[in-house]
């Protein structure tokens, strides 16, 4: 290999060890972001388990509104789940 080359390929190389070493910290700062998320999300789904139990313990009038609020923390789940489908 002729020292140009040589220059060359070091370059590269360098270059190469840049990316990978920023895409290891974006790759760190998303588990931990996706991990945080997760947390938020668990909280919320047991939020909705407790809001459905209360549809099924309440009269009719009750429930429509506790069933409202119940249809958009599920939406809530729903688009986290998603948020960190597209993270993984």
């Amino acid at each position: 290999m002729t020292d140009s080359q040589n220059d060359e390929f070091t370059k590269l190389f360098e270059k190469l060890k840049q990316s990978r070493d920023e895409l290891n910290v974006q790759m760190h700062l998303a588990k931990a972001e996706a991990k945080e998320l997760w947390q938020e999300t668990e909280e919320k789904w047991r939020h909705l388990r407790t809001e459905l139990d209360r549809v099924n313990q309440e009269s009719s009038d009750t429930s429509k509104d506790v069933g409202a609020a119940a249809m958009l923390a599920a939406e809530e789940v729903r688009r986290a789940y998603d948020r960190l489908r597209k993270l993984l």
